[in-house]
């Protein structure tokens, strides 16, 4: 049974792997990031603004108004 290569006419060298390593990475680019790496993992949220005292307090303040 012919390899895909045989069959596309295509022989594996250096210069088409870095070329579908390059597409690859692009494509890859476009994707959103995984929610494995940002929910549920306190200490992966680095990307995440923290709150001041302020927001905090008026955060609890409406919680509470809302009871």
């Amino acid at each position: 049974m012919p390899t895909l290569f045989e069959e596309l006419g295509l022989e594996a060298s250096e210069e088409l792997r870095q070329e579908l390593l390059t597409q690859e990475f692009k494509m890859r680019k476009k994707q959103p990031e995984a929610w494995t790496k940002t929910k549920y993992r306190p200490y992966a949220n680095f990307r995440t603004k923290k709150k001041t005292d302020e927001e905090k307090a008026a955060a609890l303040v409406a919680v509470v108004a809302k009871a």
